[in-house]
């Protein structure tokens, strides 16, 4: 009797598992891409699928033919009724449970972007934590693009975690959750990385497509701001980020006399004065490993060359940011937490409080942790 009991229990729990399908019977989904036509009012979706073996075949042999991307495209009037277009399109079934990115093109910033935040924002199948990008690339080739020597997309920027790669990238993806978080504040810029494709970097039987993040889109309380791009765009990211590292040239009297690799820790404001407006300084510490010397000079000019070159591009990327009402040192964010009772009496006079005499003054102090192989005294000259 005991072992007929066993037996029917057995039985019964198996069959829980009849309905699940294996995994490599299924189409993965790891980004959505989303295009808006402004004349027609309406979407178009385009979905980018991996099959299992797109991965698995990575973590042993690879296959010796190289698998394809699947990129899905639907239209419709929303995007929850031009992603619907494709179940019925689509064998192996689609599954959205591994969705890692989604990108918006320019044309949604401009006209639907409150929209399909919401949208994205309130799909309980997709994470939060999921990367978050803009581009002016064509999504379909966004999509096709794969890592070096044939490896599959999983391997770009697109599709690299936020915290894991971010150290190399320079500039790093950001979340949904956390660009929503930012989005809605009233002070401190939000940015979203902008993906483009480079053809040119690397040369092979055929042009390999690489993908790269060329700079940000800026958003200041909900309102798109424009943009910032290259060189701006990662020193931009580097002052907001902890975690990122960035080559800097050093340059005295406009001649190139060193590289560094420089770490940066946090951008400290200090809020002072009694007057109507807020004024503040900034204070920040970097850490700085010597990459190259191109030209001999003292470990003490170099050090001071570039802590004056570091200021001013600070103050440099303030002003810029002033000129776009766009907080893009998180300023004003950190004066309403520390003063709220004087920023609900600065908004009713401003929607932007900052302004260019608002920064006082800019303090950085370097610290040269790493010196390579270059020999040097203090006082003297690196060899």
């Amino acid at each position: 009797m005991k072992k007929l009991l066993i037996l029917f229990f057995s039985f019964v729990l198996l069959t829980g598992c009849s309905g699940l399908k294996n995994i490599q019977d299924l189409s993965y989904i790891v980004a959505i891409g989303v295009d808006y036509d402004e004349a027609e009012e309406e979407f178009t979706i385009y979905l980018q699928g991996l099959n299992f073996s797109n991965v698995a075949k990575q973590e042993g042999t690879r296959s010796s033919e190289p698998i394809p991307n699947m990129i899905g495209v639907s239209k419709g009037k929303t995007i929850n009724l031009a992603v619907g277009k494709l179940y019925k399109k689509s064998k192996p079934t689609l599954f959205y449970g591994h969705i890692k990115s989604v990108v918006v093109t320019e044309s949604v910033l401009q006209h639907t972007f409150d929209d399909v935040l919401e949208v994205f924002g309130r799909n309980r199948s997709l994470r939060p934590n999921m990367l978050f990008f803009s581009t002016n690339e064509k999504l379909d080739e966004v999509f096709a693009a794969k890592g070096l020597y044939d490896y599959p997309p999983i391997y770009t920027v697109l599709l690299t975690e936020e915290n894991h790669e971010s150290l190399r990238e320079e500039i790093g993806g950001t979340s949904l959750m956390r660009f929503r978080r930012e989005y809605n504040e009233p002070m401190g810029a939000a940015m979203l990385p902008i993906i483009s494709i480079d053809r040119q970097a690397w040369k092979g039987d055929d042009t390999n497509a690489s993908l790269l993040i060329s700079g940000l889109d800026l958003f200041q309380h909900g309102s798109y701001k424009g943009k910032v791009s290259g060189e701006d765009a990662i020193f931009t990211n580097w002052l907001n980020s902890s975690k990122s590292k960035i080559n800097y040239d050093v340059y005295m009297d406009g001649e190139l006399v060193a590289v560094f690799y420089m770490t940066a820790g946090n951008l400290k404001k200090s809020f002072h004065g009694k007057g109507k407006d807020p004024v503040f300084d900034l204070t920040l510490n970097v850490q700085a490993e010597l990459v190259e010397i191109i030209k001999s000079t003292s470990y003490d000019g170099l050090k001071e060359a570039l802590e004056r070159s570091i200021e001013k591009d600070i103050k440099d990327l303030y002003t810029f940011g002033i000129g776009k009402e766009t907080d893009l040192l998180h300023i004003g964010d950190g004066y309403y937490r520390r003063h709220p009772e004087q920023y609900k009496k600065l908004k009713d006079h401003y929607a932007f409080f900052l302004n260019a005499k608002s920064l006082q003054a800019t303090d950085v102090d370097v610290t040269i942790t790493n010196f390579n192989t270059y020999n040097y005294e203090k006082e003297k000259k690196f060899d």
